[in-house]
């Protein structure tokens, strides 16, 4: 393929690899791991038995194992591998090894996001019931759902491809890279449809929920505001709600704002043919897919900051085992 039909250079690309993947990339992932572990170990600590506990257990879980991914995700896109000439095509081993797996968590991540926002709307619209509705239970095999849901659709890809060396007549050597055995156009319909319809409906819940949120938090505090007579039981009453909600709608509104980019090119991916991995703008494919992970490695790191900003618990929690 001629890069002058092509909008970036490989030159370009590179360049955009080394500061996005390599050098900014890499290090929110070493921070985000180690955040991750503080969460596990906070929740843990504070026991799972409380549904909001064990879910964000389950998310911070999933964004642990999508950045130990990311990482070797970044490690095989670093431009200077190429000149160590190595007989390993890193490009397609990272699509099964680091990519897709990466994408699975970053996918389950945002289904518990979803979760959580949709348990947190009935907590403020049905605050009576819904201790019986929301059971510890039933909050683990919906999470179980979550994880099982993402990662069964990934099996007919990892069943019909493998890694093993083949000759590549483009660079007329051998190489260690994805072999397709005996993959079907049903099976890559059916990883694109998936992968489509899944980050899109939970992205778009995801906003609905949010904002459902917002607005029923906003009209119980004035009802309660006008419905109580003792000032000071009103305002602890506004805080307590606040405070139990400001977390989970903060931890949303960064998911969608880390994922907008991810689903608009799920979409020109769609309509746009040569928009692809392997296509003629692969270049472009490319960058903006690593200013995609990028968002995703924020949002996956960032949750230790809110948490402990917001949440007096998790901050007592934290820092007791982080200082005794």
């Amino acid at each position: 393929m001629n890069n002058s039909e092509e909008y970036l250079s490989d030159s370009t690309k590179k360049i955009f690899f080394l500061i996005n993947h390599v050098i900014i990339g890499m290090t929110i992932c070493v921070f985000g791991i180690v955040g991750n572990c503080l969460n596990i170990a906070v929740f843990l600590k504070q026991g799972l038995r409380v549904s909001i506990n064990l879910s964000l257990f389950a998310m911070s879980l999933s964004d642990l194992i999508g950045l130990i991914f990311q990482v070797w995700h970044k490690f095989c896109l670093n431009p200077y591998l190429e000149l160590a000439d190595l007989p390993i095509d890193f490009l397609s081993v990272q699509i099964l090894t680091a990519g897709s797996p990466n994408i699975a968590m970053s996918r389950i991540t945002c289904w518990i996001t979803m979760y959580i926002t949709a348990e947190r709307c009935l907590s403020v619209l049905l605050p009576l019931r819904i201790r019986n509705i929301v059971t510890f239970k039933r909050t683990a095999v919906i999470l179980l759902f979550c994880y099982s849901i993402n990662l069964a659709f990934y099996f007919p890809v990892y069943s019909s491809s493998s890694l093993d060396w083949s000759f590549d007549p483009n660079v007329n050597r051998t190489l260690f890279t994805i072999v397709d055995n005996n993959r079907t156009m049903m099976v890559s319909l059916l990883m694109n449809v998936s992968h489509f319809y899944l980050s899109v409906i939970a992205f778009i819940c995801n906003v609905i929920f949010t904002a459902i949120l917002v607005v029923s938090l906003k009209k119980k505090s004035d009802w309660r505001r006008s419905a109580t007579f003792v000032g000071d039981q009103n305002e602890a009453l506004t805080r307590r709600d606040k405070k139990t909600v400001t977390m989970v709608i903060t931890v949303a509104a960064i998911l969608i704002v880390c994922y907008s980019p991810g689903v608009t090119s799920c979409f020109v991916e769609i309509f746009v043919p040569d928009f692809s991995i392997f296509a003629k703008q692969r270049n472009v494919y490319q960058v903006i897919w690593s200013f995609c992970f990028l968002f995703h490695s924020v949002n996956a790191s960032i949750n230790v900051i809110v948490y402990y900003r917001i949440s007096s618990k998790y901050r007592t929690t934290f820092n007791k085992i982080l200082f005794g």
